[in-house]
C-alpha cells in the first residue's frame, strides 16, 4: 500500500492500487459500524472512482499516485479522490445503453447510484467526494 497519513493514502496510479483501495476504505467503514451491504456499496463506488483517476487523471501514468482520503463525519462516512487529471464536469449519471456491451461508461452512474453524495471539484486535479450515510 502506499504511504498513509491521518485518513489518507497515496496510491501508485496503476491497477494493482485498487486492492489497497479497498481494503483502506472498508476498513473504515467497519470500524465505523457500516453494514456489509453499505460496505459492498461504498467499495464497489471506491473502485470505480480510483479506477477513473488511474485511467482519466494520471497524466504521467503509474508515476503519478492518487490520493485517497476516508474519515467520518458524525453518521457520514466522506471519501476523496484526487488525481492530477484536468478539470472534469461529469454528464448527467445515465446507465448507458447496455445494448452497446461497452466495458467501460458504468463508472459514474454506480458511484451516483451507491453513494448518498457525489461531487466534483478541481485542486491542482480532479477531486471526487462522495458521502455514504450510515444507517442502522
Amino acid at each position: 500500500m502506499g504511504a498513509a497519513d491521518d485518513g489518507k493514502i497515496f496510491l501508485p496510479s496503476r491497477a494493482s492500487s485498487l486492492v489497497d483501495a479497498r481494503r483502506f476504505v472498508d476498513g473504515v467503514a467497519a470500524r465505523a459500524g457500516f453494514s456489509p451491504l453499505q460496505r459492498d456499496e461504498i467499495n464497489l463506488a471506491v473502485t470505480e472512482a480510483v479506477s477513473n483517476a488511474i485511467r482519466h487523471g494520471s497524466p504521467a501514468g503509474d508515476a503519478d499516485r492518487v490520493e485517497l482520503a476516508a474519515r467520518m463525519e458524525g453518521p457520514e462516512l466522506v471519501v476523496t479522490v484526487r488525481d492530477h487529471g484536468a478539470p472534469f464536469t461529469p454528464p448527467l449519471p445515465t446507465l448507458p445503453d447496455p445494448a452497446t456491451f461497452a466495458d467501460h461508461g458504468r463508472g459514474l452512474f454506480l458511484m451516483d447510484q451507491l453513494m448518498d453524495e457525489v461531487i466534483f471539484g478541481y485542486d491542482d486535479g480532479t477531486v471526487v467526494r462522495m458521502v455514504k450515510k450510515r444507517r442502522a
